[in-house]
């Protein structure tokens, strides 16, 4: 939690540019169907400054209780190119106001927090909460949280549904095990000279079912 804590995501974010990513703290993003509204944002009675100055206190406790002298010291995996500069820039910056030294690891390094960066298939909680599952995630997880979802899966009752994703994102995010930096962000590549364009939100065509409808 203390390295969570440390990151400013509306700084990260500024740096990369890109219009209609906004910082979030949430393993789900806010606006799916379905969302109860319960699960709200980490922290948001603290300032960057107070968040900061206790996750600096429990890294000075964790270090207190290791070998003299020895650094405090998180190993990022990136992939190679110039966004992931970036973001290692910002963490680096991030990580040393708490007196964490962060050190990238390129490629398949060892590495003790590495980016996930993929495209979300449907707009439902459960394929965020999914990914994360500890039968797909080789890191750590939290079986409570896939439990929940699974009685997700058997209920008919989409009130049931709902609350019981919600628990599944609670438990998630109380267990640290992944770190959001902003709601998810979808982009286009189109020529200046296309009419009528519109932009969608989750990268799939309404359309696909017919053509991929079977002769």
């Amino acid at each position: 939690e203390a390295v969570a804590m440390a990151i400013d995501r509306e700084a990260l974010i500024a740096r990369f540019g890109i219009d209609g990513w906004r910082p979030s703290t949430r393993v789900v993003p806010s606006d799916l169907e379905g969302d109860l509204g319960t699960i709200g944002e980490r922290w948001s009675d603290m300032t960057i400054d107070g968040r900061r100055a206790l996750a600096s206190a429990r890294v000075a406790l964790w270090r207190n209780s290791r070998p003299q002298n020895e650094p405090v010291r998180l190993r990022i995996g990136l992939p190679d190119g110039p966004g992931s500069d970036i973001l290692f820039s910002q963490l680096e910056e991030d990580f040393a106001a708490i007196g964490i030294e962060a050190v990238r690891a390129s490629g398949g390094g060892k590495a003790d927090l590495r980016l996930i960066d993929t495209v979300a298939r449907y707009p439902r909680a459960t394929w965020f909460l999914n990914r994360l599952n500890c039968k797909v995630q080789k890191g750590p997880c939290d079986s409570d949280a896939d439990a929940r979802v699974a009685e997700a899966s058997k209920t008919d009752d989409p009130a049931e549904r709902s609350a019981l994703l919600a628990e599944a994102e609670a438990e998630l995010t109380e267990a640290n095990i992944y770190i959001p930096f902003g709601s998810p962000v979808r982009w286009s590549l189109v020529r200046s000279d296309v009419n009528a364009f519109e932009a969608n939100g989750w990268a799939w065509h309404p359309l696909m079912p017919m053509a991929l409808r079977p002769k």
